[in-house]
């Protein structure tokens, strides 16, 4: 069964390079499904769902990633989010986590980090709140 992954970036060529590198492991077989900004993660998340990792942008049109992260949150409090931007400050991934990031790269985004993570994250669940 193939592991399903939601990648949300407002820049296709962005997209298709992530979805190059996570169809090409060769250990695990899966699906990647893609939006382009906010709104269209959560109309795919809510209808085409469930997904075993979300990889979403920040800066994007009509709704921003982590107004997307925590819209994502009250919907499924378990299911991994990896930020993928072009940002490099602290207060970036610290809003990342506040809005319920579980982990952040950023681009240009090495091939074996995202591997990594996509690998990590669809592998172990997060554990729902208590």
């Amino acid at each position: 069964m193939s592991k399903r992954v939601l990648v949300v970036d407002d820049h296709k060529p962005t997209r298709a390079m992530i979805r190059a590198i996570i169809e090409s492991e060769k250990s695990d077989k899966f699906e990647v499904v893609e939006a382009g900004d906010g709104q269209e993660c959560l109309t795919r998340f809510d209808g085409e769902g469930p997904f075993d990792l979300v990889v979403l942008d920040v800066d994007m049109p009509v709704m921003d990633g982590y107004a997307a992260c925590r819209a994502l949150r009250e919907r499924d409090r378990k299911v991994p989010i990896l930020f993928v931007t072009a940002s490099r400050e602290m207060k970036d991934y610290a809003a990342g986590r506040a809005a319920g990031g579980d982990s952040y790269l950023v681009k240009p985004v090495a091939r074996a980090a995202l591997r990594s993570l996509v690998a990590l994250f669809t592998s172990v669940r997060r554990p729902a709140e208590r």
